[in-house]
């Protein structure tokens, strides 16, 4: 099958892949790439700029060396014709091919400066330097498919999903054809260079399973490398989004961090099992200072918190106040809670509310425990620079 004839099946393998690659591309490698959440946040404007600006500095790091990458590879190709097949490639990343006198690493390197960004500006992270190495070792490779493969299914035949989401991002920040144009070209004619390439790996490889399977490897590898260099990417950026002091506090130093769309960050904990039979010294501290038993539900919340009191048989709660609102809902029992000048009666199943800074305790009347669920916005405003405040009033009889 010819590169044109190839390039007319349109049925998509993933999204933005042709299913011409199916005998070669694995299809959880591409899911890999296309799912990625950096890719994906960059896609869909939840990215802050920082993590933008650290992939495409990453990327200079690799891309650098691509003329490299493709002279080692000509340079163990056998045919000819070969030879000048992938230098109408080198042509286009040269400038020289009649169309622009602008090389593709010039243009790379305007979006760079669109951004304010030098390379100088961030090292290459190990898993950058790893693909680098990787793709130029198949490149140097006396097996020129070895080469072939690296470069065509690891890198230019999965231009769409790496570029195409910078792109977005890149417009989602309101930047130009200046910043762009790099990245529009190549999801335009990086198919073209990659279907050159698979014109000859099908050559090299007619009837033998053992040699396709073998190119199939290297693309996986090297989409491998490319993937964990988006997780470094991502995981740093992760890091980046916690306040800067260490301590747990964000400030005007912080403001960077602040991402455009909001994006899910979703904790390791996301339970509290069995929070009355669990026996906690936090638990245990808080009902000793309180003088009734309460359970704190102890989960990574930064604006609410839940606790369940219990009132034995005529015990009330010491009278006090906070600068934070309070919802009570009861469970078990029943009684009354004094708020301010009023005497507010409840039962189980009702829900009673408690303003900012107004006077009140909880006192149980019923035949036996009292039990009752209270929300507070208390985090909410320790979090907000440790503005929080309790008083306690003492005990008033009821």
């Amino acid at each position: 099958m010819t590169a044109v004839a190839m390039k007319n099946r349109k049925t998509p393998l993933v999204a933005g892949i042709s299913l011409i690659w199916a005998d070669w591309l694995k299809e959880q490698d591409l899911l890999g790439l296309l799912e990625h959440p950096l890719l994906q946040a960059l896609a869909n404007g939840e990215a802050c700029l920082a993590t933008l600006k650290s992939l495409l500095l990453q990327h200079s790091h690799y891309s650098r060396h691509f003329t490299r990458y493709l002279c080692a590879l000509m340079g163990q190709l056998d045919e000819a014709d070969d030879v000048l097949a992938l230098m109408e490639n080198m042509r286009e990343e040269m400038g020289v091919d009649g169309v622009s006198r602008v090389t593709h690493a010039e243009m790379f390197q305007r979006t760079l400066s669109m951004l304010g960004l030098a390379p100088v500006d961030e090292a290459p992270l190990p898993e950058t330097l790893a693909m680098v190495d990787t793709m130029m070792a198949h490149c140097q490779d006396r097996d020129a498919l070895c080469g072939l493969a690296a470069m065509c299914l690891g890198a230019e035949a999965i231009v769409p999903l790496i570029y195409r989401p910078i792109l977005q991002a890149l417009q989602h920040f309101g930047y130009g054809k200046e910043a762009t144009e790099f990245f529009s070209l190549h999801i335009e004619e990086d198919e073209d260079h990659a279907l050159t390439m698979l014109t000859i790996m099908q050559r090299l490889t007619q009837g033998d399973d053992a040699r396709r399977s073998l190119a199939a490897r290297i693309g996986s590898e090297l989409i491998a490398r490319r993937i964990a260099m988006f997780d470094a990417i991502w995981a740093r950026s992760q890091a980046q989004t916690l306040p800067a002091s260490g301590d747990g506090r964000f400030s005007s130093a912080d403001f960077w961090r602040v991402p455009s769309r909001l994006r899910a960050n979703v904790p390791d904990r996301l339970s509290h099992s069995q929070v009355m039979q669990a026996s906690q010294g936090g638990d245990q501290r808080f009902s000793s200072e309180r003088k009734h038993k309460v359970h704190i539900v102890d989960l990574p919340s930064n604006t609410i918190s839940m606790t369940i009191g219990r009132l034995d048989e005529a015990e009330g709660t010491r009278l006090h106040r906070h600068n934070y609102e309070t919802m009570i809902y009861v469970m078990q029992g029943e009684g009354y809670s004094r708020i301010g000048e009023r005497k507010v009666p409840w039962r189980a199943g009702d829900a009673i509310y408690v303003p900012v800074w107004a006077e009140h305790q909880h006192v149980n009347t019923g035949a036996g425990e009292a039990v009752y669920l209270a929300c507070e916005n208390a985090p909410l405003l320790q979090n907000l620079g440790g503005i929080a405040l309790r008083e306690e009033l003492g005990v008033t009889s009821a």
